[in-house]
């Protein structure tokens, strides 16, 4: 359920940039989630389009891409994705270090159809 929190959150997002950006309406938006982030992409396209229903973003695509988790090792400093959650890195075999990559969650991109651009032709 707080996929439909953050779902009027990234909406609220893409509204006001388009806006900034005097679009007519939004085409497309893409957003990043990192695989332990526990949003669900289904989700978050669902809810989008229920909640953009009468707004500049109705009918726009959702396109939610989820990121692996990345680690990074103490020992040697390489960043790698752990293998079936085996946290060993790969070139020192080392166990210590942090997660770096894989609880993102913010928006990558907003396509917009500006009114100027509109039955505009290419001569």
């Amino acid at each position: 359920m707080h996929e439909l929190t953050a779902t009027q959150s990234i909406l609220d997002i893409v509204l006001t940039e388009a806006a900034k950006a005097g679009a007519r309406r939004v085409t497309r938006v893409r957003v990043k989630t990192g695989q332990w982030s526990t949003f669900q992409p289904d989700c978050i396209e669902y809810y989008f389009g229920i909640l953009s229903r009468d707004t500049q973003a109705e009918g726009a695509s959702v396109d939610v891409e989820t990121l692996p988790v990345r680690y990074l090792c103490d020992a040697c400093g390489t960043e790698y994705e752990p293998i079936e959650g085996r946290f060993a890195c790969p070139q020192c075999a080392g166990v210590e270090g942090k997660i770096v990559g894989g609880r993102e969650f913010y928006i990558e991109s907003i396509e917009v159809e500006n009114a100027d651009t509109v039955g505009a032709q290419n001569p």
